[in-house]
């Protein structure tokens, strides 16, 4: 297991994909909006956090049909960007790992990840909207 994981954070360094401008750029982007969504949920759900941080439930999800159909504590909003930075690291490493071979599939990836970010960003939005 060991030498998987050394094996790995080798190809990781000597990786080609480090030198492509397009998958760091695009990495790049992807992490900043994931750390504005982190900063962003924390700064509009402040007040709910300080007036009550153990028994405030919040909205998290809105149905066209039923209205609020989903309540929760309010770090449970921090839930959306944690998801994105996995997906966002998870993504980076393969992409990383597999440019060698192809590089088609890394582009995929960067895509993909910064695709998540902008869904997410656009869902965080949202419940920061049914909590105003």
């Amino acid at each position: 297991m060991r030498v998987k994981f050394y094996k790995l954070i080798e190809t990781l360094k000597n990786s080609p994909a480090r030198r492509n401008k397009f998958i760091i750029l695009v990495n790049v982007l992807a992490l900043i909006i994931n750390f504005g969504l982190w900063f962003f949920l924390y700064w509009q759900l402040k007040k709910i956090i300080q007036a009550n941080p153990e028994f405030t439930t919040i909205p998290l999800h809105y149905n066209v049909f039923f209205g609020i159909d989903q309540f929760g504590k309010w770090y449970f909003a921090f839930v959306l960007p944690l998801i994105g930075i996995i997906i966002l690291i998870v993504n980076f490493v393969l992409a990383i790992s597999i440019y060698s071979k192809k590089s088609l599939a890394s582009y995929f990836l960067t895509i993909a990840s910064f695709l998540v970010q902008l869904t997410l960003a656009v869902s965080s939005l949202f419940i920061i909207m049914i909590n105003l």
